[in-house]
């Protein structure tokens, strides 16, 4: 099995691969398995090829129900650099923890966690305009950064929410704010346009109309 993946990555194709051996809808990663890291070091030593390692990360709402639910967000690709692979050629299993460790650093990056479908779409709405104020300072990794910040939005919110002793006991200027997002994003839901086009929308009144009643 091992051969033949790692032969197909040598061609240019893509594996998709559960690290934690299988997949679940808990809020947390489980223990990362070493096959992973032993097909990416696989193909770099017989076919002297570097794959990257793609972080996908998976937010179940109602799985098991029809139409459920799943957010799917895409972290930085990982690979095997110089300081990895020196210590791989010292200690096969000493690398594969190096490489594991990167690998689940990009998979938290991009696991944000909220209770409900509602209440992330909340979060990734404040996060987008969030960013578009003077003292949101963009980073060389716009991505990574992205997703930071939506996983502090997430865990400030619900430091909040315990603070207050659940959602409805918010001060009530929280509460408004909380409103005014959510009226934002049900007009956004009406015209049929995502959040992150809004800035985009340079054409003409009317032709905005024609389109939405199309």
């Amino acid at each position: 099995m091992f051969e033949t993946v790692q032969n197909e990555l040598a061609k240019g194709k893509c594996l998709g691969i559960f690290p934690e051996g299988g997949s679940h809808d808990r809020t947390d990663l489980l223990p990362l398995k070493v096959g992973v890291a032993a097909i990416a070091f696989g193909v770099l030593e017989k076919h002297d090829r570097n794959v990257p390692i793609v972080p996908v990360g998976l937010n179940y709402f109602r799985g098991h129900r029809f139409r459920g639910r799943v957010v799917v967000e895409f972290g930085e690709p990982v690979s095997i650099d110089k300081q990895t692979l020196s210590v791989y050629k010292t200690s096969k299993r000493l690398g594969y923890q190096s490489l594991l460790a990167k690998v689940e650093e990009g998979m938290r990056s991009v696991i944000v966690t909220a209770p409900n479908y509602n209440e992330l779409k909340l979060i990734h709405t404040v996060r987008r305009i969030y960013q578009h104020t003077p003292s949101a300072m963009m980073p060389s990794n716009p991505t990574k950064y992205r997703q930071d910040m939506a996983r502090r939005m997430s865990v400030g919110y619900q430091i909040l929410k315990e603070k207050f002793n659940g959602e409805d006991s918010l001060p009530q200027e929280v509460l408004d704010l909380k409103k005014r997002f959510e009226d934002y994003q049900n007009t956004l839901e009406q015209w049929g346009i995502r959040d992150y086009q809004v800035n985009q929308l340079d054409v003409p009144f009317n032709t905005l109309l024609y389109l939405y009643l199309h």
